[in-house]
């Protein structure tokens, strides 16, 4: 059920430096005065107001998308609060408000979550044209607070956590956002999102951090609303890499999947269709390098919308909630550890929905 991890591959493709926006190389993380900027405008990293101490190898965080600024985005930053995890993780879509409003979200957001607990920021669709506020004018409020981010924050970006000998990269990217000054990012192999993304995977690999997360605000295998709007070839690639765990936004619901593999009988992962030999684990307790979990976290506070069941991708997921099946709003909660990634789905209001599950390194 499990096989061995396979060994690191040698990192064989160089960031391109033609690309003013993409970090020419992969340098041992230290705390950055600036971050790559977006929109000619460089973003300030800062000190985190929290951290752990720095000798425990473990991290933990909290993760959910889609949030807007009405009563269950409160309710689920509280719920954060509450939690105490060392920062939190907004995976798109941020306020749904009016263009030049980002900084009133960005205080609603410190109003709830607190001070000492930084929400660091992917862009969803609503913010990467601006027609929901700009993903720059986002990251201005609320800038990098993680030491070592390397990347352009809210777009491309990634951090080792803890800093000094990490158990996870952390890796955000945005296939089949459409951004206002750049138009849309395709991540297909050859092109330079692609190939910083796998420069970011393998590079962690070879430098034997344990964990490797990776996030998407659009996903391409779901029970929701949506088609694959990233494209198969990035889904492929993490699968391909054996990213551990993949987080989404932009489907307002929660859907988590089982382990899924490429393999013998499954050589890609296709949209809109399942095949059983792509699910290398049902269990919910899994081991590191048999596969990757893809968990969508839009309960972030909009309004949900409705699990389809019968969808035709439907057998590779393991848990659902959503408008129509125990509809609740909540975040998932992740712990990493060196030898575990523990990840269960806190309720902040509405039904009582439970969903958790574990890798481990074996």
């Amino acid at each position: 059920m499990h096989p061995a991890r396979l060994a690191a591959a040698a990192l064989a493709v160089l960031l391109l430096s033609s690309c003013s926006s993409l970090p020419p190389s992969f340098p041992a993380p230290t705390p950055p005065a600036t971050v790559s900027g977006t929109a000619g405008q460089p973003a300030t990293a800062s000190a985190p107001a929290t951290q752990a101490d720095p000798s425990a190898r473990a991290v933990e965080f909290a993760a959910a998308g889609d949030f807007g600024d009405g009563e269950s985005a409160a309710d689920v930053l509280d719920a954060m609060a509450g939690s105490k995890p060392q920062f939190g993780l907004a995976l798109g879509d941020l306020s749904y408000g009016s263009p030049g409003k980002e900084s009133a979200w960005c205080s609603f957001v410190t109003d709830h979550l607190g001070r000492d607990i930084p929400l660091q920021l992917l862009s969803g669709n609503h913010e990467s044209d601006g027609r929901n506020g700009s993903i720059d004018a986002f990251a201005g409020c609320l800038p990098p607070r993680l030491p070592g981010v390397n990347g352009v924050y809210g777009r491309q970006w990634f951090v080792d956590l803890p800093q000094r000998d990490p158990v996870l990269r952390l890796i955000m990217i945005s296939p089949g956002l459409h951004f206002a000054d750049s138009g849309r990012w395709d991540y297909v192999p050859g092109n330079e999102h692609y190939d910083w993304t796998a420069a970011a995977i393998d590079s962690a690999r070879d430098a034997a951090i344990p964990w490797v997360v990776v996030a998407s605000h659009l996903p391409c295998h779901t029970v929701g609303r949506y088609e694959c709007e990233p494209g198969p070839a990035v889904t492929n690639l993490l699968l391909d890499r054996k990213v551990d765990l993949v987080l989404h936004g932009h489907e307002h619901l929660y859907q988590r999947t089982h382990q899924l593999a490429l393999g013998p009988g499954c050589p890609s992962l296709l949209p809109a269709r399942s095949a059983g030999a792509c699910i290398s684990d049902t269990d919910s307790d899994f081991f590191s390098g048999a596969g990757t979990v893809f968990a969508t976290v839009g309960t972030g506070g909009r309004p949900l919308r409705d699990v389809n069941a019968s969808d035709s991708e439907a057998p590779y997921f393991a848990a659902y909630s959503g408008k129509n099946v125990e509809p609740t709003h909540g975040f998932l909660k992740i712990l990493v550890t060196d030898d575990s990634l523990r990840a269960e789905f806190i309720r902040a209001d509405g039904g009582d929905f439970v969903d958790s599950f574990t890798l481990h390194r074996p």
